[in-house]
């Protein structure tokens, strides 16, 4: 009577030896979902911090153009783009994965804004930050001038912006490069995040407006038009590149920690499952093994 019974107690054995690690391998992956999920919550506030510091520095700059208007008022006159310009594109995606539909939001907009132009002057020229972003582009039929790699803590955005802002510089006075767009996700409330394309040259204001000043006390320049031109917009470009990496950052945090909760909640779930069944088969384990002992007792007292 036991031999009849051995065969089925294997396979629940190797059942349930199949669930344990089952259940230890999704317990797994829910400790690294929260440990994901705590390092994206760290990550979106000091990514954050960084943009805001930014606002004086924006005071700064913009009194600083308004001495260039000043100063040298028909300098920026001249800043428009060609009937047909040429396009510098430069976009903030991301290096990792597991951050929902952080680059395909981005990317919709990006082919959009080249499907625009596409008609329209010579081809732009692409510079995009996170493998992930770039790949996309380039299966859309687009070419990547340059890719970098996207920093991985706030100290690294310093010498990454750089890196772009010598790129620009290139393209505007090399390339003939007119008109340049930064895109990039942008945080909102709630953990998202929205795409969000600006222009970074030529300036976009009113120079029909006369420039303001707010004494009467006006500055004096000891700086060339040129130097001074230059040197104004390279501190344009930085902080401008500089904000927009930064909200990259956190909108990719903001994006993975809606995920890394998401996936909590679908691995709490499937961890129950699983222990549901472990529990079941256990029971069914349980139940046999006393059948048998049952079915033992029963042939031991029957009479021979």
């Amino acid at each position: 009577m036991t031999s009849q019974h051995s065969y089925p107690a294997i396979n629940i054995m190797q059942t349930l030896e199949t669930l344990k690690r089952k259940i230890a391998s999704t317990q797994e992956l829910q400790t690294v979902a929260k440990t994901m999920k705590a390092l994206a919550a760290a990550n979106i506030r000091q990514y954050e911090q960084a943009a805001n510091a930014l606002q004086h520095y924006r005071q700064t700059l913009a009194m600083a153009i308004q001495i260039l208007r000043i100063n040298y008022p028909d300098t920026l006159t001249h800043l428009r783009p060609r009937a047909q310009p040429r396009l510098g594109i430069v976009i903030f995606g991301s290096d990792q994965g597991m951050c929902g539909r952080f680059n395909e939001q981005l990317l919709e907009m990006v082919i959009q804004h080249l499907e625009q132009h596409s008609s329209q002057g010579e081809q732009p020229l692409l510079l995009g930050m996170g493998a992930r972003i770039c790949d996309r582009i380039i299966d859309q039929g687009y070419a990547i001038e340059r890719d970098l790699s996207v920093p991985t803590s706030v100290d690294g955005i310093t010498s990454k912006v750089q890196t772009i802002v010598v790129q620009l510089e290139q393209w505007r006075t090399q390339c003939q490069v007119d008109q340049i767009w930064v895109f990039h996700n942008q945080p909102i409330r709630g953990h998202t995040s929205t795409p969000h394309r600006q222009q970074l040259f030529p300036l976009e204001f009113d120079l029909g407006h006369p420039p303001s000043w707010p004494t009467r006390c006006r500055p004096m320049v000891f700086l060339s038009r040129e130097r001074l031109f230059s040197a104004i917009f390279r501190q344009h470009f930085f902080v401008a590149l500089y904000q927009a990496c930064a909200e990259s950052l956190a909108s990719e945090n903001a994006s993975r920690l809606t995920s890394m909760q998401l996936a909590q909640t679908n691995i709490a779930e499937h961890l129950t499952e699983l222990q549901a069944a472990f529990q079941q088969q256990r029971q069914t384990k349980i139940t046999e093994e006393l059948l048998d002992i049952v079915s033992g007792f029963e042939a031991l007292n029957q009479p021979h």
